[in-house]
């Protein structure tokens, strides 16, 4: 019989075994990530009765920035079920005792990158910030009006690391990073061979790119900036360097950078799970004296009504609305008119739903990190 359990520090060889036959990273890559980056504690796993892991979830712990409360998370970093047993509804049932073991260690929300959006929606991951995206298959190069360097990653980065201080404030759902995060998230992406250029305005960087430049082009993977711009710069730069390549720059939602040839898109990338509701309602809800009803098909104590400080009530409720639309709202990512409109919503309460819009605006939601 399989059984399901958290990873121990003895798990690591079989997490990276499971790794190499489901992703297709750099050797690298891995080896950095696997000696720095594997945390147990917060990773699950099957077992089969031979011992052997037969599907895995892996994460990190992190703190989210919603609405400027910082919340307990995790970031997903990679999910996966070895070839002989897919098929069997494994990563459901994994994702099912994940969320409930996330939920016993403190932890709120659970944001990832799924490689195919929709992958998750079945267990209640649905999208919390959307991503720009600027493509060109064969850049033209572009004008660069200001004076961009260029810095390695390793050593001091406290001048990008205030840039991206500065940039996160912007949004609802971005990582909050320490200075010690960012120097491990530079690390990161050396080990993948990044670059870094940057502009910088009376010693103070006013905007960055994390990017790779290899054999298929060029790649923008973190653009933070905070100044419109020294953003366009940044990205005039990127489509230089690429000249005559493929270029692909990732950015925030509300970016107003453009490149007249090349295709820019908008549209959702990064999901989050919510572990535990109540936790999230007393952090944001700013004690509203309004109810809402909450349904959750994955994580059972979700369930139920709850006031604005996260209790348990017998009021009734406002609205009812599965865990994801709930969250999608409390980010700021979609608005309870929008969510109604869609038939996401039950509303008992018109009036207080056009309240609670008021109470809690949309915001600019944004995850910079894939992982």
């Amino acid at each position: 019989m399989k059984k399901f359990r958290p990873a121990v520090m003895a798990d690591k060889e079989q997490f990276r075994e499971l790794w190499d036959i489901s992703f297709n990273d750099n050797a690298a890559f891995s080896d950095w990530f696997f000696n720095n980056r594997f945390i147990p504690e917060y990773n699950a796993l099957i077992e089969e009765e031979d011992g052997k892991i037969s599907s895995e979830v892996q994460s990190m712990p992190v703190f989210l920035n919603v609405r400027d409360f910082v919340i307990p998370s995790t970031i997903m970093v990679g999910a996966c079920t070895h070839p002989d047993f897919k098929r069997r509804g494994y990563m459901k049932e994994l994702y099912t005792y994940y969320m409930g073991m996330v939920r016993k260690m403190g932890i709120v929300l659970c944001a990832h990158t799924p490689a195919v959006l929709k992958t998750y929606f079945y267990v209640g991951h649905y999208p919390v910030s959307d991503t720009a995206f600027i493509k060109t298959d064969a850049s033209m190069g572009a004008e660069i009006n200001a004076n961009v360097e260029t810095v390695s990653l390793k050593g001091n980065v406290s001048n990008i690391y205030r840039c991206y201080q500065m940039a996160s404030q912007k949004y609802s759902g971005i990582i909050l990073r320490s200075y010690a995060d960012f120097k491990l998230k530079c690390a990161d992406y050396m080990s993948c061979g990044a670059k870094c250029a940057f502009i910088s305005k009376n010693n103070i960087v006013t905007a960055y790119a994390v990017y790779f430049d290899d054999e298929n082009g060029i790649y923008g993977e973190e653009i933070m900036s905070v100044d419109d711009n020294d953003e366009q710069e940044i990205v005039n730069f990127l489509i230089n360097e690429g000249k005559g390549r493929k270029v692909t720059i990732k950015l925030p939602p509300q970016s107003k950078s453009e490149y007249n040839n090349g295709i820019k898109t908008i549209g959702p990338r990064n999901v989050c799970g919510v572990a535990n509701i109540q936790a999230l309602l007393k952090a944001v809800g700013k004690g509203t004296p309004f109810s809402i009803e909450i349904k959750d098909d994955v994580v059972l104590e979700n369930n139920g009504v709850f006031d604005f400080n996260g209790n348990i009530t017998d009021k009734k409720p406002c609205l009812s609305a599965p865990v994801y639309a709930a969250a999608q709202w409390l980010f700021g990512y979609r608005s309870l008119k929008e969510l109604s409109e869609e038939g996401l919503l039950n509303v008992n309460d018109m009036a207080a739903l056009n309240e609670l819009d008021r109470l809690f605006p949309k915001q600019n939601c944004h995850i910079v990190d894939e992982y």
